[in-house]
């Protein structure tokens, strides 16, 4: 495509409306479900509808605006004013102010907000459209991981972790931080939240804190109870190569491929140590089935796939070892796809949690110094991600004119807020994801 090409194509394009028709097409009952959050506010005092304020909030993430002042501020024309308006089907002279917005969000109902979650997903998988990349035509993949979100220096709420860094030296220092652990399905070059738990203490003078593995506890009853039927494979980093959350898996009859590393299943990765040393082999994909280990009484056996990748760094060849222990018999033909969804775990840091602290969102910033507020937004983050997931690995025109994240995030602005689109009768949306 040339550059005339390229310049006709987007005179032709509204991409808020593509955006509206995604939102329809594949989530239509969103703006209702949003509209039946539950309402804390005293009626009388009410202003704006739910669907009004949770919109806007929306539509501010999708345009990749990082605060929420900035989104009040960009969103004051009557062009916003009235495509909020034609998308909701109401009549509306004002959006509101970031303050309502955050007033309304301190008291949102968490729970409903997972509810929602559950909508879209639900809903994408029974669209059908990422069938394809089920693993062995069956196994959709789940990969589990933890990030921070805000830290503070001083104590910000009952719920906050706290880490000490040069503990008993002169320069010893506390943070204290909120961290949410994350189930991601992953779908070709996107990754949707299938489940959010947050890490937190229940009370400021807990004993032993929150942790990863405890809130994967507590999210796997709720995965199996949300989606009984679906079948998933679990990936996860080697701090979930543990026996507790093997058992997990087998009992909620899921597959796992998991990160392995010879310190964190110590017995195990002796035994494969011992079974490589005794082969002798130079081939980049060793597997291992059945392989016993543990003590006699607790015998335990696994399967062990090893990577071997060589890469130049520098003029000079550097090899990294990759291991994983997995639920799925090993053979030589499937070793090769086994390798590839062991390593397709790394997309829930850069599809997922990059994407969205650097790239178009940025949940480390601190949008309320309210909690429920900050779960609130972490929720509508995740909203808004799969969403434009959607939007950037679906659309032609977006990979034709290769637009980057903040092209594409000025342009939905852009249409949003300067151009009155026509939302009435509009043909359904194609979406393509590549292979």
């Amino acid at each position: 495509m040339n550059r005339k090409q390229k310049r006709e194509l987007k005179k032709e394009i509204n991409i808020f409306s593509d955006v509206v028709k995604i939102i329809k097409q594949y989530f239509p009952q969103l703006t209702d479900k949003l509209e039946k959050l539950t309402d804390t506010r005293h009626q009388s005092y009410v202003e704006y509808q739910m669907s009004v304020i949770t919109v806007t909030r929306l539509l501010g993430l999708l345009c990749g605006i990082k605060s929420m002042r900035n989104t009040t501020e960009k969103f004051n024309t009557e062009e916003t004013i009235e495509n909020i308006a034609n998308l909701l089907e109401i009549e509306l002279d004002e959006i509101p102010h970031y303050d309502t917005i955050n007033n309304v969000f301190e008291k949102l109902d968490i729970e409903e907000l997972r509810k929602i979650q559950k909508y879209m997903v639900n809903r994408l998988i029974r669209s059908k459209m990422f069938d394809k990349y089920r693993f062995k035509d069956k196994y959709f993949q789940v990969v589990i991981d933890g990030t921070g979100i805000v830290s503070f220096k001083e104590r910000h709420c009952e719920h906050c972790l706290k880490k000490t860094y040069n503990k008993g030296e002169s320069n010893e220092y506390t943070i204290y931080y909120h961290y949410v652990l994350e189930a991601k399905l992953v779908v070709g070059d996107m990754v949707i939240s299938l489940d959010s738990e947050f890490v937190e203490n229940e009370h400021e003078d807990v004993e032993k804190q929150d942790c990863e593995i405890r809130a994967f506890y507590r999210m796997s009853e709720r995965i199996k109870k949300e989606y009984p039927k679906l079948p998933i494979i679990i990936s996860g980093d080697a701090l979930y190569a543990c026996q507790p959350v093997i058992n997990v898996c087998k009992c909620n009859k899921w597959q796992y491929i998991l990160r392995l590393k010879e310190d964190r299943m110590k017995l195990l990765g002796e035994e494969v140590k011992g079974l490589e040393k005794s082969e002798n082999s130079e081939e980049k994909i060793k597997y291992w089935n059945s392989i016993k280990y543990g003590e006699v009484e607790f015998e335990k056996n696994a399967n062990v796939l090893k990577f071997y990748e060589e890469k130049e760094v520098k003029k000079e060849k550097k090899i990294t070892e990759f291991m994983w222990i997995t639920s799925f018999k090993i053979t030589n033909k499937n070793k090769e796809e086994l390798v590839y969804y062991g390593r397709q775990r790394w997309k829930i840091e850069n599809e997922g949690f990059n994407m969205q602290k650097n790239g178009t969102f940025d949940i480390e910033h601190i949008y309320s110094m309210n909690y429920n507020a900050m779960k609130a937004h972490y929720f509508f983050i995740q909203f808004a991600h799969t969403i434009r997931q959607l939007l950037e690995k679906g659309l032609k025109y977006v990979k034709e004119l290769k637009m980057s994240i903040k092209e594409v995030s000025a342009a939905i602005t852009q249409t949003l807020t300067q151009t009155i689109t026509n939302l009435i009768g509009h043909k359904q949306i194609q979406l393509r994801f590549s292979d």
